[in-house]
């Protein structure tokens, strides 16, 4: 994963598998069906407000 420049999180275990799987397949919808870039909509967490 670092070789991608991404670093594995807990989400929360099998309990909250059916929502990641759900956002993954949201944010590759609107990226490769819609050229919309993900990484704009999901920034990375040390920059996401707050």
């Amino acid at each position: 994963m670092r070789g991608l420049g991404c670093e594995a999180d807990d989400a929360g275990g099998l309990r909250r598998a059916g929502l990641v799987e759900a956002t993954a397949a949201l944010l590759i919808g609107l990226w490769v069906g819609r050229g919309v870039d993900a990484r704009a909509i999901v920034p990375p967490l040390a920059r996401a407000g707050g």
